[in-house]
């Protein structure tokens, strides 16, 4: 399957902001941030993560959610901004096995990966348009052994009207950072994300976590042939 750069991933780079990162997403009475440090805890823990497996972590950042891992087989994280690994590297020297590639997260397919256990993500697919997202999950799906998981915590939304009706909520309540934040980002369908992760072959599961953030489990059963 051919990869290509995702449209946005130079609007989205974090560079500018990476030193306030971690201030930022700590700030949970901020609708956007609501649910954080919960949303990356469950990821690790239904990864199930073990001394031994592979791991392919997807907009790894400031490194908030590796830094949950104990040990793993090998570790590799992506992500477009060199100014926030630099403040990864810091918090993940446990993780010996660690390799870092600068690239965008449909980029980085197009590498010599191999197979993975397990593919984590939090706070980055939202950054995809639909078809973006479709495009990775198939990719996700073709780079994981047979039994293998991607497990996902992100800005997700149940479908196109709910939306709209939070946008208007936000705009109500006088908060219009959090309803342009909903308008410009491409905050997940659960229903559209839902279809095509189960029509590649995946089983799924969900978990609401804030008004505006969900966690999505796509278990690979166990026999199913790659994706052409």
């Amino acid at each position: 399957m051919e990869t290509t750069r995702s449209a946005n991933a130079d609007i989205f780079n974090h560079d500018a902001e990476a030193a306030g990162y971690d201030i930022d997403v700590r700030n949970e009475a901020d609708p956007i941030r609501t649910g954080y440090r919960d949303v990356l805890r469950w990821v690790v823990e239904q990864a199930h993560i073990t001394p031994s497996s592979r791991v392919l972590e997807l907009g790894s950042g400031t490194g908030n959610l590796s830094e949950l891992i104990t040990s793993c087989g090998e570790l590799i994280s992506v992500d477009i901004s060199e100014n926030m690994e630099a403040i990864a590297r810091r918090k993940v020297r446990h993780l010996a096995n660690r390799r870092f590639i600068k690239t965008d997260i449909l980029e980085v397919f197009s590498h010599e990966l191999g197979e993975f256990d397990v593919v984590i993500s939090t706070y980055t697919v939202h950054h995809l348009t639909d078809q973006e997202k479709r495009a990775l999950f198939a990719l996700v799906f073709n780079h994981l052994v047979p039994t293998g998981a991607a497990v996902f915590g992100d800005l997700m939304l149940q479908n196109g009207s709910e939306k709209e009706e939070k946008i208007q909520q936000y705009l109500t309540k006088g908060d219009r950072a959090t309803a342009e934040g909903i308008r410009d980002e491409f905050f997940w369908s659960l229903d559209t994300a839902i279809a095509d992760l189960q029509r590649l072959g995946f089983k799924v599961n969900t978990k609401r976590f804030s008004d505006l953030s969900y966690g999505v489990i796509a278990r690979k059963a166990n026999g199913f042939k790659k994706t052409d």
